[in-house]
């Protein structure tokens, strides 16, 4: 190597780092339709099979729809991506415990311009060198203990907000999905009694012409149904409307078929005590307690700041110009000790021991949310189930009175206005029945959530 030149060499060295920096870069293959990456299988419970699974079915209930979500939106892997840095800086914290070696090379130009010559050549060599130079951090501080367990605690609160944000965004596609079958349930419902509505008015006008009913009758059937025409207006928009919202949230076409038929709500087999009980397994709980973690980190690096620095060096030259034995080596021992810093490194511990006091208080205010939450969703969804309860009794008897009103009025026992009114009652019932049902299915899964229970986990990963 010592017969080349110098310049070359130094050339060929930065070509290198250049490829060395080069080599971790890599183009990944092109995601297929509907993957689930890692690490969010193991956050939201959605795997890549389940994802495809329901990207093929035309009927599609709440979990195909969320899964769909986890593959499709972009909400969960932009937070997936805080693990990732996090990830890194766990690497960078540990790599800072090995040595660090690089090339140095270096090549010098001197003028050889004189004053009272008036004139001067461009330059002169004086020489350049190509060294091999490391060096080995023993003691900074606690900067190197304080980055590895903040970067540890850091990633153990970026996992828990990716298992946090499947739960909102579960809630989030629940709230939605509902939404849509109760427009879609209200638009068939008004479309009935729309459709009864105008064959009760024929029969009216036929009936006006032969003195069998009154006109005003006739008259107030005929501001019904234009009221019902301007409610099923309304109720085809609040369904596109819905539909838009599931369809941005899912990343499913906005004429996707839902189905919720075979869910069923029932009471929770387990005491609101025992609900609370669970409270620290939530995500978002552990997760503050995660990143009070890493503000205890930062605490024990500021403190850190009054402790000496002890660097290793060493230095082996590979080439150089002049000299009989440019084979050189040296080898140093650096180290210092801050004795007057202006008062930095004291305003860095008060600043640290503030952000720690805030996560602390962020926890707290976290933990007594989620206590109020569950509270909130436990005592939400057994008045839901009670609703639904009375108005299924409700609706019950709306039928049995609708049923014995239409067989009496098909025997002219009974007048159109008669049995208007009494499908009116009966629409309005499924109405309530409906929307009760929804919002118990609703409060069902925002309980689970609020509990951390929800998404399910793979088997394989225990619940924090």
């Amino acid at each position: 190597m010592k017969n080349l030149p110098l310049l070359k060499i130094l050339i060929l060295a930065l070509g290198l780092g250049i490829l060395s920096g080069c080599a971790h870069y890599h183009l990944e293959a092109g995601a297929g339709q509907d993957q689930v990456k890692d690490p969010l299988p193991a956050a939201s419970g959605v795997s890549t099979a389940q994802a495809q699974a329901a990207g093929q079915k035309t009927l599609l209930n709440l979990w195909d729809v969320y899964a769909l979500a986890v593959a499709r939106t972009e909400s969960l892997a932009v937070t997936a991506e805080n693990l990732e840095q996090a990830e890194a800086q766990q690497q960078q914290a540990l790599g800072a415990w090995l040595p660090q070696v690089g090339l140095v090379g270096q090549k010098n130009w001197v003028s050889g311009a004189y004053a009272q010559s008036g004139a001067g050549t461009v330059g002169s060599n004086a020489g350049g060198s190509l060294a091999l130079s490391g060096s080995e951090t023993l003691l900074s501080g606690l900067d190197q203990v304080a980055a590895l367990q903040g970067a540890s605690a850091n990633i153990e609160a970026q996992r828990l907000a990716i298992r946090d944000a499947s739960s909102r965004l579960l809630l989030s596609v629940a709230q939605s999905f509902y939404a849509v079958l109760q427009s879609q349930d209200a638009l068939a419902t008004d479309q009935q009694s729309r459709d009864l509505t105008a064959k009760i008015l024929d029969v009216q006008k036929k009936w006006v012409v032969i003195g069998r009913a009154q006109k005003s009758d006739m008259l107030n059937t005929t501001a019904q149904l234009a009221q019902l025409d301007a409610a099923l207006q309304a109720d085809k928009s609040q369904l596109t409307q819905a539909r838009e919202t599931l369809a941005f949230l899912a990343g499913i076409q906005p004429d996707a078929q839902l189905d919720a038929t075979d869910e069923n709500f029932a009471a929770p087999a387990y005491s609101l005590d025992d609900a609370v009980a669970k409270i620290d397994g939530r995500p978002d709980v552990a997760a503050a307690k995660a990143a009070w973690d890493v503000a205890e980190a930062a605490v024990l690096q500021a403190h850190g700041k009054h402790l000496p620095t002890l660097v290793a060096t060493g230095n082996y030259t590979l080439a150089a110009d002049g000299g009989n034995n440019p084979r050189e080596w040296t080898v140093g021992l650096q180290a210092s000790l801050p004795v007057f810093e202006g008062g930095q490194i004291v305003a860095q511990e008060r600043e640290a021991d503030s952000k720690r006091n805030q996560a602390k208080l962020i926890w707290s205010q976290t933990r007594r949310q989620a206590l109020e939450e569950i509270r909130q969703v436990y005592k939400g969804l057994h008045d839901a189930l009670q609703q639904a309860a009375a108005y299924q009794a409700a609706l019950d008897a709306s039928q049995s009175a609708y049923d014995a009103i239409w067989h009496d009025y098909n025997l002219n026992l009974q007048t159109p206005l008669t049995l208007l009114q009494t499908q009116n009652n009966l629409e309005t019932a499924k109405a309530n029945y409906v929307r009760a049902r929804y919002q118990a299915l609703y409060d069902q899964v925002w309980l689970g959530v609020a509990l951390g229970d929800l998404p399910k986990l793979p088997a394989s990963r225990d619940q924090r």
